[in-house]
């Protein structure tokens, strides 16, 4: 009987040694600038954050601090990007912003129900996932998740410049996706791109 046990046990730490860092190779980093709407650039520290697919499940759950957002515009919501063409695809709400500010030990969490075309993954040519903040639309809360009634068409660009537009004050690389985390030389903004003579930076 011990030694069955042990067997269980031994097989369970195996199991577990093995899952383990799959889960960690499906958590990605989120990152945001502060040349951006509601930021201070001389003074505010760029958002962070991390996410995590569940293929299963098909959500995405991560969390963030640090990140802030112009007056009037407190919802957020998620969509999926094409930075080749500019396209973004709607996903779903992602909640309000936090009333009280985030920082690393005091983290926002979020989980983001995706459509059923996404189920397994399948994201097409879309390369990242990046959270925009829209003007005051209705969310509610269902089983804990939020529920958009009303949803923005596109994602909104910035108010005080031209660019970035879609303008994304979080974003991540989705899983899989065929392009390059970059620098953009100035602040703490960094951007994804695989042409680099197509893109501008994601603040």
């Amino acid at each position: 009987m011990r030694k069955l046990l042990l067997a269980v046990v031994i097989t369970a730490v195996f199991s577990m040694l093995f899952i383990l860092p799959l889960q960690a190779q499906n958590v990605a980093p989120m990152f945001g600038g502060v040349l951006i709407d509601g930021y201070n650039p001389g003074k505010d520290s760029a958002p962070r954050g991390t996410i995590l697919y569940d293929g299963k499940k098909n959500l995405f759950k991560g969390s963030y601090f640090g990140l802030k957002m112009p007056k009037g515009r407190k919802a957020i919501f998620a969509w999926v990007h094409n930075t080749k063409n500019g396209e973004s695809t709607y996903i779903g709400p992602v909640g309000w912003l936090k009333r009280k500010p985030t920082h690393r030990n005091n983290r926002a969490r979020f989980s983001i129900k995706l459509p059923r075309r996404f189920q397994g993954g399948n994201f097409g040519e879309n390369e990242i996932i990046g959270f925009s903040a829209e003007k005051t639309l209705y969310i509610g809360y269902k089983n804990g998740r939020p529920m958009a009634k009303t949803r923005p068409r596109k994602p909104a660009g910035s108010s005080i410049m031209k660019f970035p537009n879609p303008a994304f004050f979080l974003f991540a690389k989705l899983p899989g996706a065929d392009t390059d985390l970059h620098y953009c030389g100035h602040g703490q903004d960094f951007f994804y791109a695989k042409d680099l003579n197509k893109q501008t930076c994601y603040d």
